[in-house]
């Protein structure tokens, strides 16, 4: 019996070895019809592992998280290569006793599908790591950049640089109205300090003139 289950990862199941802790991951069954499927891991190692659960009910068009962990701590250059089986059988009506339907199922309605164990690298681990940073930061820049470009198509940023906009050209026109009035103050004292010297000129010449004109007519009279 094919096509009832799809299982992630595929091929390997990859366990991390840490000094002093236990080795886990995660295996990911895929219920890939509209019926309630039941399914059962098999390990051939089982004082090896903990598998949680190892046997229950996926709903239609549903999926599992089943937890996988070593009961000891596990060794870089240690072996793991040990095999899980995974198999899934349709439940055509509800079971209250999954570990006595799979004793009597028959076998030709179950879909087997297997896959290994293995120790992962350390150093996989170590170039995995900077791609994440790598991400995060990439992450990071594109919420940034998408938060300015809010902010700059954003109607009230809009409002308040037009407003800005606005108070700086009023400024500008008041600087050049200052400016201007200053060259006409500058002009009409220019003007004041012209005709004042213009004025104590004019008066010489009348002293002059007046003074010119008593000397002629003393001499005439003088005569």
């Amino acid at each position: 019996m094919q096509g009832l289950i799809d299982i992630e990862p595929k091929q390997y199941l990859d366990f991390a070895a840490e000094e002093g802790k236990l080795g886990q991951t995660t295996l990911t069954v895929f219920n890939l019809t509209s019926n309630q499927l039941s399914f059962k891991i098999k390990t051939a190692n089982p004082m090896l592992f903990q598998v949680k659960p190892s046997i229950g009910i996926i709903a239609p068009n549903n999926q599992v998280s089943i937890v996988i962990t070593t009961a000891q701590p596990l060794k870089e250059n240690g072996n793991l290569n040990s095999k899980f089986q995974i198999n899934a059988c349709t439940l055509l009506q509800d079971e209250q006793d999954l570990t006595n339907f799979w004793k009597s199922v028959d076998a030709a309605l179950i879909q087997q599908v297997q896959v290994r164990s293995r120790i992962k690298p350390v150093e996989v681990q170590q170039e995995i790591m900077p791609q994440q940073i790598q991400q995060s930061v990439i992450s990071e820049n594109s919420d940034m950049m998408n938060l300015l470009y809010q902010s700059i198509v954003d109607p009230k940023s809009r409002e308040q640089d037009e407003e800005i906009q606005r108070y700086q050209e009023q400024i500008d026109q008041m600087t050049k109205e200052l400016s201007d009035y200053q060259l006409i103050l500058r002009s009409v004292k220019q003007q004041q300090a012209a005709i004042k010297h213009l004025g104590n000129k004019f008066e010489l010449n009348q002293v002059l003139i007046i003074g010119a004109i008593s000397i002629v007519l003393g001499f005439i009279f003088g005569n």
